[in-house]
């Protein structure tokens, strides 16, 4: 697969899905496209898999790259943990032990949404690994006062809690929330509405925080597919209660960090969770090499499915040297 295919040629079978046991004999299901080119690890966030990057993976393999997106343990097509749940600490230790066993000390890094947490906390625990990253649609180092100190007011938890319902109710709430969505299907809907029509707090109206139009009904369904599994869908909203309950994490979390590695940065203009102006403000702060932070319009905050062209294109040409080499 070479180019961005169409939607209806989208499945789960569209790449092959490779596996390996990495950390505390944990298997990772992962996507591998490009052998020998310059590796990229994609993190995927939530409430996705490794399946949104399947607009990405073969430009980009075409490209240069090599293209490694796993899904974290427990997510996916990747298996829980036998004895606890994967936190975004783990995460990122598995996925640095996945690139070692490919063969990669130093890869370039992309991610999103809450896998932006696995990197935060990957790129300040093991800088050296990092060439660059390109993140999207996530949070910032979790500076506050030195935000403060800059003169931006503010907490970006607060004011993306502010504008959704989800953070708390994840956070705070996971085990009633799975009371209330007892079957796969009920699960598989809920997560469909991130999509498409979820009804948001503060009288939004009936859109998900994808940019109009990003998902009909099949593609929705198709992302949403893998979170009908129970304990796939529970252990996926840990991934809220750890920022909330830091002592939940397995380890310290290295998440308040300003980073040197050469960064670029992209917000989806539709997306009201995270595109904001004290977002880019902290952004520039916290990214002391910065490409950006540039305002995507046409995106939500699905920006690499829903802008694929335009995102590869960014990516390749951020890493056009590093391509040459």
């Amino acid at each position: 697969m070479t180019t961005p295919p169409a939607d209806r040629q989208i499945h789960a079978a569209s790449f092959e899905v490779r596996r390996t046991t990495v950390r505390d004999n944990a298997e990772i299901a992962y996507i591998r496209e490009g052998v020998g080119g310059l590796p990229l690890l994609m993190l995927h966030g939530w409430p996705s898999t490794k399946r949104i990057f399947y607009r990405n993976i073969g430009p980009l393999a075409e490209a240069g790259f090599e293209v490694i997106a796993p899904d974290a343990s427990g997510w996916g097509d990747s298996p829980p943990r036998a004895d606890r749940w994967t936190d975004q600490v783990m995460a990122g230790r598995d996925s640095v032990a996945l690139m070692e066993a490919l063969g990669h000390e130093r890869f370039v890094l992309a991610a999103f949404d809450q896998g932006t947490i696995v990197g935060l906390d990957l790129v300040n625990r093991f800088p050296e690994r990092i060439l660059r990253q390109v993140l999207w649609s996530g949070v910032v180092p979790f500076m506050w006062d030195v935000y403060a100190a800059a003169g931006i007011g503010g907490d970006m938890i607060e004011e993306v809690v502010a504008a959704t319902d989800h953070i708390l109710e994840h956070g705070n709430h996971a085990d009633r929330l799975c009371a209330e969505l007892d079957t796969a299907e009920a699960r598989r809907d809920y997560v469909k509405g991130f999509y498409t029509t979820r009804v948001w707090k503060a009288g939004r109206p009936a859109t998900g925080i994808a940019g109009p139009g990003a998902f009909d009904e099949d593609m929705a369904s198709f992302h949403a597919e893998p979170f009908g599994d129970a304990r796939m869908f529970r252990d996926s909203l840990r991934w809220y209660e750890t920022p909330l309950h830091p002592e939940t994490f397995s380890e310290p979390p290295l998440l308040a960090q300003a980073s040197d590695v050469e960064t670029l940065f992209l917000l989806g203009a539709h997306d009201f969770t995270t595109a904001n102006a004290n977002t880019a403000r902290r952004i520039a702060v916290a990214y002391r090499n910065l490409v950006g932070p540039f305002f995507v319009d046409g995106a939500g905050h699905f920006l690499s499915w829903e802008c694929p062209r335009l995102f590869n294109n960014a990516v390749i040409s951020f890493c056009r040297d590093l391509l040459a080499q």
